[in-house]
């Protein structure tokens, strides 16, 4: 039997593609409002919103799997679904910009290795987001291969004991022995950034428990909003050694990347767990469900893979006018691509799932 579809998380993932559309407007812009450049420096909506994605996609594609695993549908057929869903549009964009805009990073973006090699050499541009579907595509690439060969309890102990330290040990050890590129490491590497995923995926594992145990959802949330609020990197490394005398913590750059990361991973992972209660039946996330936020949801992917590189066509001055412009045009085009490309391709690869159900939801954005 397929998981149950729940409908609030197609709300949660319009909210993270919102998120990084935010988080692309320069707030250097005639008439950016005061408020938002702090709610940018609070929230760092880029950040929040691209972990969001890692935690969700590690959530939904770790049911899936299991799902299928239970019923027997081979792991290729999943992977196939993936490679027809991710693939198209991200290799059309590649092919649009190759043809506008021949660039360097156009054939590292192919390979999926932009993430890595932009470590040590930025190339900022419109394709620089495309970091973060690197990383899902390495996850893609291993996870499912694991998630399906081997038992649920060994798959969920590599999760613990293997992938949530190899994040965090990597981490460290760029900032050790690797500063000068440790901030983008712990941001873009691979093994860093499948904290988020791992979390993801061990929700799925506990997936019974969080949807039917309300108390322990609500007292494991309490208990983080405490660790989040008291390791909170602006606690940690601003208004703390501020109150206590000392400027050391402003300088602690490389530590404080990890403690955002580390911050944020648990913030998400809260989020969507909270939203997994009763299966998203409860009162403070059942505005998620509401219909035009879902339907941001669906396309999501194509409002991710497509803004900056309109961004960068549309608004190069930028201007209010010139934003609001390529915000517009990023709807259109996400809409245009996911009616003409993504949705008849989610129908086809609904064949390979061991049975075809009536109405295909697309999985993970």
């Amino acid at each position: 039997m397929s998981p149950q579809h729940i409908p609030v998380l197609d709300g949660l993932r319009a909210f993270a593609v919102l998120l990084v559309l935010w988080c692309h407007v320069p707030v250097t812009i005639a008439g950016y409002p005061e408020w938002l450049k702090v709610g940018e420096w609070l929230l760092r909506p880029g950040n929040l919103g691209v972990e969001l994605f890692f935690v969700l996609s590690g959530f939904l594609i770790t049911r899936i799997l299991l799902a299928e695993r239970e019923r027997g549908t081979p792991v290729r057929w999943f992977l196939l679904r993936r490679l027809l869903r991710i693939f198209p549009i991200y290799y059309l964009l590649l092919l649009v910009m190759a043809a506008q805009r021949p660039a360097a990073e156009i054939g590292w973006c192919a390979a999926y290795l932009f993430n890595i090699v932009s470590i040590v050499q930025p190339m900022p541009g419109p394709l620089e987001h495309t970091w973060s579907l690197c990383v899902e595509e390495h996850f893609y690439l291993l996870w499912p291969l694991l998630a399906s060969w081997l038992p649920a309890h060994r798959s969920k102990q590599v999760l613990q004991w293997v992938v949530i330290p190899l994040a965090i040990g990597t981490a460290i050890a760029a900032i050790v022995w690797w500063p000068q590129y440790a901030p983008r490491t712990i941001e873009r590497f691979t093994p860093c950034r499948c904290l988020g995923l791992a979390a993801g995926a061990l929700l799925a594992h506990a997936e019974a428990r969080v949807t039917g145990d309300r108390r322990f959802s609500l007292w494991f949330t309490l208990a983080a909003a405490v660790v989040l609020l008291v390791g909170h990197p602006h606690v940690l490394f601003l208004f703390g050694p501020y109150w206590a005398g000392s400027t050391t913590g402003w300088f602690a750059l490389d530590w404080a990347v990890l403690a955002w990361r580390l911050h944020t991973t648990l913030l998400c992972t809260v989020v969507v767990m909270w939203c997994l209660r009763g299966h998203g039946s409860g009162w403070s996330v059942r505005w998620l469900a509401w219909a035009p936020l879902r339907g941001i949801g669906r396309i999501s992917y194509g409002l991710y893979l497509y803004h900056l590189p309109i961004y960068y066509w549309l608004a190069p001055t930028p201007t209010l006018p010139e934003i609001w412009l390529a915000v517009g045009a990023t709807f259109a085009a996400a809409i245009g691509s996911y009616f003409v490309v993504e949705r008849p391709l989610q129908r086809f690869g609904a064949r390979f799932r061991g049975r075809r159900p009536a109405a295909p939801r697309p999985e993970v954005a």
